[in-house]
């Protein structure tokens, strides 16, 4: 019976650890860093572009990277994006949405579903990094089934093929 009770113990520490590992926060990397500074030339288009952040936050899962920025760009107007980075390689734009344009339910809501695994694939909690991407997939999803012709997103960059 001790042996059982043993047994239990360690799976449950085996199967908890993955989950403690994967509750730990995103950061936010310190004005003027060299990782913000990466992030920002990977985003900018032009020199003079100046960003306003709500949100940039950067999970570190071994030797890659994976980063989310919600902001607006002054040019443009709102953007959603994340970025991955491999190695020492630099920041890749990998997923994206912007004002403008639009998009049906259909597409945003396979366009943030990919968002949501792709994150997941870093190890860490879809809203730890991206908030609220959850409810806005379910609802999205939602909004494609009720009614598939409407559209309901702006302009998507990246994502599934």
């Amino acid at each position: 019976m001790r042996g059982l009770q043993l047994l239990a113990v360690g799976a449950g520490l085996f199967l908890t650890t993955p989950l403690a590992a994967g509750q730990a926060t995103p950061h936010t990397p310190s004005i003027g860093s060299s990782e913000r500074i990466a992030i920002l030339t990977a985003l900018r288009t032009h020199p003079d572009m100046r960003f306003t952040f709500r949100h940039l936050r950067v999970w570190n899962d071994g030797g890659r990277a994976i980063a989310f920025a919600e902001g607006d760009n002054g040019v443009i107007g709102g953007f959603k994006i994340i970025l991955t980075r491999d190695g020492k390689a630099g920041w890749s734009v990998v997923w994206g949405e912007g004002d403008g344009g639009s998009n049906s339910c259909i597409a945003g809501a396979r366009h943030y579903r990919w968002a949501i695994d792709l994150i997941g694939s870093y190890h860490t909690l879809p809203d730890a990094l991206f908030p609220g991407v959850t409810a806005q997939t379910r609802e999205l999803e939602q909004m494609a089934k009720d009614d598939p012709d409407s559209d309901c997103v702006g302009d998507l960059e990246g994502g599934p093929a």
